[in-house]
């Protein structure tokens, strides 16, 4: 059975005012392809409302390091109160969105996701020394890794959208 280890629960960036949806999901899906990851798309579910669109998007990367130990992001993007928006960026008409973004981010490290050293009670054993005393260094090198992969594309996805804070509208 897989060993799931929570090192980010859940980091949340929020954001209100304009932005542009599918270039938000681009910035995600272009880091995680930079870094290797594979993306898997857990759920992508829109409403609308008289308020606006509210969409909601589940995306699991995950990396594969070794037969042993797997790096897994969980994105979570709420978009709520989405309009589309029509305005002016350098004398030139754009479509936008208008809304709050509220994205999710953690980060887990899985041990033995095949299960191989559960199939007898020695195994588990064995893999419980191994883990403590023999592959401990290489095991921290991996959490760090997950932990810094959640901070940088935070801090990716809040720069991109603090962008638009700054575009001068006319």
């Amino acid at each position: 059975m897989v060993e799931r280890k929570l090192l980010v629960d859940e980091l949340e960036l929020e954001y209100e005012g304009l932005f542009n949806a599918t270039e938000v999901y681009a910035v995600i899906d272009e880091w995680l392809k930079l870094k290797g990851y594979d993306k898997f798309e857990a759920l992508n579910q829109e409403q609308v409302l008289p308020t606006g669109k509210d969409i909601r998007v589940i995306i699991t990367p995950k990396k594969w390091h070794t037969d042993y130990v797997r790096k897994v992001l969980k994105i979570e993007l709420i978009m709520q109160n989405v309009k589309e928006v029509e305005t002016v960026v350098d004398h030139v008409k754009v479509k936008m969105n208008q809304g709050e973004v509220r994205i999710l981010f953690s980060g887990i490290l899985e041990t033995d996701w095949e299960g191989r050293w559960e199939q007898r009670p020695i195994y588990f054993f064995l893999r419980t020394i191994f883990e403590k005393y023999i592959y401990r260094t290489q095991v921290d090198s991996y959490e760090s890794e997950v932990v810094a992969d959640v901070q940088e594309l935070k801090e990716k996805v809040g720069s991109y959208l603090n962008l638009y804070r700054f575009r001068k509208q006319i």
